[in-house]
């Protein structure tokens, strides 16, 4: 099975780091490979009032994630430029909004990183975990 279209949840963490590496990696052994980096918004879930009010800082949110998904095709590797494109997505559930993306598009693996949770925190908050769980595609957590 050819591994021509990746998908890296990046996150800024050190579990994010390895993702990226990892997804290099694949991607310098296979020149038909194309890596998306993918980092999800958190947004609560609020009503029409509330948004209002949040638009400053989402706008700040948004800001800093186009800063960090930037940042993230940086760490690819010059050789790279042109096969690695970011996107940026935001929902109340990152792990879910990763999932509707695969389902969406053909990806042929997942790349997340794994944060080091353990027992009822990594069930409960472990985008990893739920992603793993979740993906009709393989998923490779780099820990």
């Amino acid at each position: 099975m050819a591994m021509d279209k990746l998908l890296v949840a990046y996150d800024e963490s050190e579990g994010g780091d390895r993702a990226l590496a990892i997804a290099a990696d694949l991607a310098r052994v296979n020149p038909h490979a194309h890596v998306d980096i993918v980092y999800v918004i958190p947004i609560p879930l609020l009503d029409e009032a509330q948004m209002a009010n949040f638009k400053e800082i989402l706008d700040m949110m948004i800001e800093d994630g186009e800063d960090m998904v930037a940042q993230a095709q940086e760490k690819m590797g010059e050789d790279l430029h042109g096969r690695v494109d970011s996107l940026l997505l935001t929902g109340a559930n990152p792990a879910t909004e990763i999932v509707k993306l695969v389902d969406q598009r053909s990806y042929d693996l997942l790349i997340v990183g794994n944060r080091g949770l353990s027992g009822l925190k990594e069930y409960m908050g472990s985008v990893s975990h739920k992603v793993l769980h979740a993906s009709k595609i393989p998923v490779l957590i780099a820990k």
